[in-house]
């Protein structure tokens, strides 16, 4: 999308719009490609590797303090999001589950009052929030998803750090083995079509009517080799 278009659609002056890019390129978010504009950064397996292990100690902390922190009241807002998770998951939406998530992720940093991590785990997510849908879409993750959140969530409700720490990493590690899965599978096609467009460029280059040098025979109609 063109710099004019992102200020029609946000209804900001383009000023404002150069500096939210600038911003979100510094942060690795999004690329500027010339003559194309923004475009949603991509993440090779190994930077998906890296970020998901910071992430996984991270949201380890925030589940661990929240579990600390929580109040009674807290815990009431927090088995309301809960039952709405269930009836996400179990609709088998996609989308709706990743909106009850994302309350549950704000839910839970709001809890655990830690401004630095927020801001972190922000970055974090939003670079591969392209892979969410794509993952969940996998077979059997967004079963998986549903135990692993579930046992995030109980941890805190009872109160116990450790566990709702351990729950959580778990959950980051699983998602990481389901989004590297996704990134190679990706790599792949893209490796795969990228070789297919070559030979097809090759093809469009070579003279029309004239044999290649290799489709000539060595041993010519008449020419006996002894």
């Amino acid at each position: 999308m063109k710099e004019s278009e992102l200020c029609a659609w946000t209804g900001v002056s383009r000023t404002a719009v150069r500096e939210a890019l600038r911003q979100l390129e510094a942060e690795g978010i999004v690329d500027n490609i010339p003559n194309q504009g923004p475009v949603v950064a991509r993440v090779s397996p190994d930077e998906a590797r890296q970020h998901y292990e910071v992430r996984a100690m991270l949201e380890g902390l925030t589940a661990r303090t929240a579990a600390e922190k929580i109040s009674d009241d807290q815990v009431k807002d927090l088995q309301k999001l809960k039952r709405d998770l269930d009836r996400a998951f179990k609709s088998g939406s996609i989308a709706k589950v990743l909106e009850c998530k994302n309350m549950l992720d704000e839910f839970l940093m709001s809890v655990s009052s830690n401004s630095v991590v927020r801001g972190f785990v922000t970055v974090i997510r939003a670079r591969l929030s392209y892979l969410r849908p794509i993952v969940l879409s996998q077979p059997e993750r967004l079963k998986e998803n549903a135990v692993e959140v579930h046992a995030i969530i109980d941890a805190i409700i009872v109160r116990k750090p450790q566990a709702a720490w351990q729950a959580a990493v778990n959950h980051v590690n699983m998602g990481a083995k389901a989004t590297l899965k996704v990134l190679e599978q990706l790599e792949a096609a893209a490796a795969h079509q990228a070789a297919l467009d070559a030979e097809a460029a090759l093809r469009a280059k070579r003279p029309r009517g004239r044999p290649r040098r290799d489709a000539i025979p060595n041993n010519p109609v008449g020419r006996v080799s002894i």
